[in-house]
């Protein structure tokens, strides 16, 4: 058989892992996604010997590869992997895999790299990442054992606390029992401690995680990971005092450390505002280039009034693309704030996508409609659902909420029910075109569209109160709507407005007694003056008049003329009392 000469490639898998600086452990990177991109690194030469039908089939691999015909590509070089034993072959064998997203394949080439290379520690990275990508840290932890071993990996080896995470919890206390069984040297062996600790994080056991943590730091006082992480386990147990105070005293040993800065300058916006600020100072004229710490900061200014300093700073933020959307919307508030119409609309529909995307177009929609008419607003929100199909429905809600501003309920209705014809059964344009329908007495449709929703999800609380409220407000169903009402209470006991629906349920049906601790809770809770007429009643009903016209003023004192606070009292034959309050 002829023997010929060929070259073997070696590759190099990536760049070490990093711990983030909220102690995330991401796991080791998966080549590129593109297995011919290979080719464009610097080889590192091998002169290996290949029979002739390997050299054929290599090179049918290779062309398979430039014609992204990937499956041929992955099968030819497979097979040759495991007839030339060859690691570079190999190599290009798993990145295929990767490319594939073939999970089996990648574990396959992987576990064949070692058996080629055993001593090699990229294939040891490629086993610990075929193992992540199967979710198995207790498989993966050897190969991260041995990186650490060899090559003082310590991120890598940390990093199996990540696998699965949120998904093992219990995996977690024997994989806890593995990190403490590794035969560690003793200068490593602390290693392992933070492990533990960032898993009792995980599960839940913040006293062992913090405990274990301050072991950890007892040994190494000045590691970054553990200090992180302890003093976010700390603010986890809600205790910010010690955890702001383990950042101070690890500052003051390392005043160049920005992770551990950044880290004390987030948790002074909680406490201390005005000295948060002077930290982000300091980070942000360190590195005037850090866009995320100046937008932190530019939040900060804007919050104390500094709206100036804000502006310049969120104006530097739009650089970053992904700090850019909400750069711009605050931009959009202040001119808005400062009476620049003009420049807040400008800013506002420069918001394209993130969570301020909605109320961006909110506010556009509603300068439009203040400055160029009803129909600019409604066109340009129009526009925005053909640019943006994903916001579509609630887009569609927007409209409407415009024209309901506008007092134009029949074409709210008619906005809402386009919006369930594209978007059937969704649950905003269902609730929102049953609450039209409520205000147009049309309670057959708001019924309709409520029970739609209760079928999508029979514990819907918001639901179940909105339809018994309504029922007690259309209909003699009281009977029917209490239940609907006391499932909804059930559910969600804390939520005042359902105590409030409830406590009136129970006053139609005749027990006012019942009624009233429902009703003062949720008065107490949110002083709305929906709730106030409800109350006043009872309390008129059960002869507290004094108290009745102290919750009917105090619902007055927020929204003068209540409609129906006025109408409960003229109702009531309470005109001169009524004349004293609306003065």
């Amino acid at each position: 058989m002829k023997i010929f000469q060929t070259t073997a490639t070696i590759y190099q898998l990536g760049a070490a892992l990093l711990l983030s600086a909220c102690t995330a452990l991401p796991l080791p990177p998966a080549p590129e996604s593109t297995p011919a991109a290979v080719a464009e690194k610097s080889p590192e030469a091998v002169v290996k010997p290949f029979s002739e039908e390997s050299l054929y089939e290599l090179l049918v691999a290779d062309i398979a590869l430039t014609r992204g015909e990937f499956q041929l590509a992955s099968e030819k070089y497979l097979q040759q992997a495991q007839i030339t034993q060859d690691a570079g072959v190999v190599e290009m064998a798993n990145r295929i895999a990767h490319h594939q997203r073939d999970a089996d394949l990648v574990l396959q080439t992987a576990l064949l790299w070692l058996d080629v290379a055993p001593n090699s520690t990229d294939a040891h990275r490629a086993a610990l990442q075929a193992y992540a990508l199967h979710n198995d840290p207790m498989a993966a932890l050897p190969h991260a054992f041995w990186l650490y071993t060899n090559n003082d990996d310590i991120e890598t080896f940390l990093a199996v606390t990540a696998i699965s995470e949120g998904k093992k919890n219990a995996l977690i206390p024997a994989l806890i029992e593995a990190y403490r069984s590794l035969p560690l040297s003793s200068d490593k062996k602390p290693a392992a401690e933070l492990a533990s600790a960032i898993l009792y994080r995980e599960m839940g056991q913040l006293e062992q995680s913090v405990s274990t943590a301050k072991q950890f730091l007892a040994v190494w006082p000045d590691d970054q990971r553990g200090l992180l992480l302890l003093a976010q386990t700390l603010h986890q147990q809600n205790n910010l005092a010690e955890a702001t105070q383990v950042v101070a005293d690890a500052l003051k040993r390392q005043p160049e450390n920005k992770s551990l800065r950044l880290q004390y300058a987030r948790f002074l916006t909680l406490t201390d505002r005005a000295k948060a600020i002077s930290e982000f100072e300091v980070l942000y004229q360190d590195d005037p280039q850090d866009q995320e710490v100046g937008f932190l900061l530019g939040l900060l200014y804007l919050n104390q009034g500094n709206a100036a300093r804000a502006q310049q700073l969120f104006q530097q933020a739009t650089h970053n693309p992904t700090l850019r959307a909400d750069a711009y919307y605050h931009l959009g508030a202040i001119a808005e704030k400062n009476g620049d119409v003009s420049g807040a609309l400008s800013y506002y529909q420069q918001v394209r996508f993130g969570r301020n995307y909605l109320t961006a177009a909110t506010r556009s929609a509603l300068l439009l409609s203040q400055q160029q008419g009803l129909d600019e607003a409604r066109g340009y929100l129009q526009q925005l659902r053909l640019e943006h199909p994903s916001q579509s429905a609630a887009l569609f809600q927007i409209e409407a909420n415009l024209l309901l501003s506008a007092k134009q309920t029949d074409a709210a209705m008619a906005i809402l029910s386009s919006g369930l014809e594209a978007h059937p059964n969704n649950s905003q344009l269902l609730y929102a075109r049953s609450m039209v329908a409520e205000l147009q007495n049309n309670f057959a449709l708001a019924e309709q569209d409520l029970r739609a929703l209760l079928a999508m999800d029979a514990d819907n609380t918001t639901a179940l109160n909105a339809l018994g409220y309504t029922m007690l407000l259309h209909t003699d169903r009281y009977e029917e709507a209490q239940k609907l009402i006391q499932r909804a209470y059930l559910l969600n006991p804390g939520d005042p407005a359902i105590m409030d629906s409830l406590g009136w349920a129970l006053f139609l049906r005749g027990d006012a007694q019942q009624a009233l601790p429902h009703l003062e809770k949720a008065m107490a809770m949110m002083p709305d003056p929906e709730i106030a007429a409800h109350l006043g009643e009872v309390y008129w009903f059960l002869g507290s008049r004094d108290d009745a016209m102290k919750a009917w003023q105090r619902g007055l004192g927020q929204v003068p003329n209540h409609k129906n606070i006025l109408e409960t009292m003229r109702r009531l034959k309470v005109e001169q009392q009524n004349e004293e309050v609306g003065q």
